[in-house]
């Protein structure tokens, strides 16, 4: 048994990196109570009240156990005392454990044929490693949120992003970055390094990435940046670069590896502004929206009345109000007014194989 509890030991600390998390752990425990499965249920965070997260390895099996979980009947149970109770999912071995944030776990196998007083033992057993395991859990659970809601601004910012090592050899890219590269006008990849149209646009490019990645530090410095245009011959508008040193990598002393981070931006790509936006957002009329995108768009009043199916002295009566409810006077005042406006930020699905 000794071999069995240091089994579990070693498979709930190394777990931690497991995507799933703790695959491995639940699996073997399940196994060793007989036991069809087993979950561990985290507390939700405060102050949002009768919600709880379930780490299984089998994300349906987990999402079924869910719908029967009884919160109020969890949250009764005492703290580091494993029983065996209903807890809306038939009579189970469980273990409550207390969180570092005022929060609960609760480890539970659900119901099976194994012996219960081996299950309680166990738990019991496991009872301080898992005292000890939470709070990493808990740190790295913070960090992997930090990490997703940064890459779903990125997603629906609309700007590509791409992290870049000291020789311009590409590390990651969003979505955004991922279609520019693979539309091949002006940037693209070569061997796992950031090429440009031109050997002197690359060098410089290279050049740039080299030096923002050595000024790479333990804080960020917004002043720290080079902007650069990379030209195509088959394209009217350059594609614009800002590069900067990589992500600050403090409280180390020193990067694993120097990297540069090139944000890409391509003026000719459709603004894409929702029309149920803009009347959300400033109040227009259907028609009123319709004349605004293509207006921001890029179309002048002539051409926007024109794909419109409207007369021109119509379109300047939709304009007017547009003024009007945006508290501008001017076409081009209202364009960068849209730009930047939430509406913006709000996009049609990338489909990376399309290049659009």
């Amino acid at each position: 048994m000794a071999k069995t509890f240091f089994d579990l030991e070693q498979k709930l600390f190394s777990g931690l990196s497991e995507r799933p998390i703790w695959s491995q752990f639940l699996r073997t425990l399940a196994q060793i109570c007989n036991a069809p499965a087993a979950f561990f249920v985290i507390e939700g965070l405060k102050p949002i009240r009768n919600m709880t997260a379930t780490v299984s390895p089998d994300a349906q099996a987990g999402a079924q156990f869910s719908e029967h979980l009884n919160l109020a009947k969890l949250m009764s149970l005492p703290p580091d005392q494993p029983l065996i109770t209903d807890i809306g999912a038939g009579e189970s071995p469980v273990v409550r454990l207390s969180l570092a944030s005022g929060r609960s776990a609760w480890l539970v196998l659900q119901e099976g044929q194994g012996a219960p007083s081996v299950c309680l033992d166990l738990l019991a057993y496991l009872i301080p490693t898992l005292h000890r395991a939470l709070p990493i859990y808990e740190v790295l659970a913070e960090s992997e949120r930090a990490r997703r809601v940064a890459e779903y601004v990125l997603e629906t910012s609309g700007t590509g992003i791409l992290l870049v090592d000291a020789d311009g050899h590409l590390v990651r890219a969003n979505s955004v970055a991922r279609v520019i590269l693979a539309d091949a006008k002006g940037l693209s990849v070569g061997n796992g390094q950031i090429s440009a149209g031109s050997p002197a646009t690359t060098r410089a490019v290279l050049e740039a990435v080299a030096d923002m990645a050595s000024l790479q530090s333990a804080k960020s410095d917004p002043h720290a940046y080079v902007a650069l245009a990379v030209d195509e011959p088959t394209r009217i508008h350059p594609l614009t670069l800002i590069i900067r040193p990589g992500p600050p990598y403090g409280p180390v002393s020193a990067p694993i590896r120097r990297t540069a981070v090139i944000i890409v931006r391509d003026p000719a790509r459709p603004a894409m502004l929702s029309n149920v936006d803009l009347e959300r957002l400033f109040g227009l009329t259907p028609a009123e929206a319709k004349l605004a995108s293509r207006l921001a768009d890029g179309d002048g009043l002539e051409e926007a009345a024109l794909g419109l199916g409207i007369s021109r002295n119509t379109a300047r009566s939709q304009l007017q109000a547009v003024y009007l409810k945006t508290g501008v006077n001017r076409q081009g005042d209202l364009v960068r007014l849209l730009l930047r406006s939430a509406a913006s930020q709000v996009s049609a699905p990338i489909d990376a194989s399309s290049g659009g």
